[in-house]
């Protein structure tokens, strides 16, 4: 996106390996490989097809993805939590757990990452707003894998951040404020809600970024579209979230097996044409 401009220059001059080559053209070329190592990541789920929270219709309904960009010192707003519709600072934030995640009409499985991504961010509105900042965390059930307990623990304690055991049913707009409106039942005693938010986060879901059409041999995929350890993938290995919905420490554990036994393919074919 930045070719052409005085950014790309900025940035070929800044790479003191000479690795930027703004004129290179695309080309296919033809690999002769033993194994193959498939690691093409993910992508975030596609926010506008959950109809009900208006993902396409409200400015301020945004998807985690861009909550992390917008925070981001470099990103757009400089790292300001400013609401999209008007500039003004986002200080009541609702986060919306499992959007598109273990659900039948959308991806079936967990995304893994979500929960603690929403957790980290609520302290990003906290630390910019201080007692000011509120946060509401719709979800279904808290999943804090590994050794996240005691961070969930801590965001838990503050009492500027609810957590509300509900799966939204639909966002409405204030016209008159620009506010969302999260609608539902609050499972916890059963009572229906109309919370006003500045903004609303979408915690989405991890699709596979996974195209078997565009791949020279068949892969064996799963439900959800990630590739299977199966035999019949031959000497194809899925690594990181091709593989599965992973964070950062599983997803290089899975790269590493997924390396080793690509190695010890190429080992044992060299050994026997040997």
């Amino acid at each position: 996106r930045i070719i052409g401009s005085e950014d790309a220059q900025r940035a070929m001059a800044a790479c003191k390996y000479d690795a930027i080559d703004l004129d290179m053209q695309e080309h296919t070329f033809e690999l002769h490989v033993g194994a193959v190592v498939w690691a093409t990541g993910w992508r975030p789920y596609d926010a506008s097809r959950i109809q009900p929270y208006g993902y396409d219709r409200f400015a301020n309904v945004i998807t985690s993805v861009e909550f992390e960009r917008m925070m981001d010192p470099f990103g757009p707003t400089g790292g300001k939590l400013l609401r999209p519709s008007d500039g003004k600072p986002a200080k009541d934030v609702a986060f919306i757990q499992c959007a598109g995640s273990r659900d039948r009409n959308h991806l079936k499985h967990c995304s893994r990452i979500c929960c603690m991504a929403s957790l980290k961010q609520s302290t990003y509105v906290r630390e910019q707003f201080g007692d000011e900042g509120r946060v509401s965390i719709y979800y279904i059930d808290i999943r804090a894998i590994d050794r996240f307990e005691d961070f969930y623990a801590r965001v838990k304690a503050d009492g500027n951040v609810r957590f509300i055991k509900s799966k939204v049913a639909s966002i409405t707009g204030d016209r008159a404020t620009d506010n969302v409106i999260l609608n539902g039942v609050n499972t916890e005693g059963y009572h229906r809600y109309s919370n006003p938010h500045d903004l609303c986060v979408l915690a989405v879901g991890m699709e596979p970024s996974v195209d078997r059409g565009k791949f020279p041999v068949e892969v064996v995929v799963d439900q959800n579209g990630f590739i299977e350890a199966a035999p019949g993938n031959g000497a194809v290995f899925a690594a990181g979230c091709s593989s599965d919905a992973l964070d950062v420490n599983r997803s290089v554990q899975s790269a590493t097996a997924a390396a080793l036994r690509a190695i010890q393919v190429v080992n044992r074919v060299a050994g026997v044409e040997g």
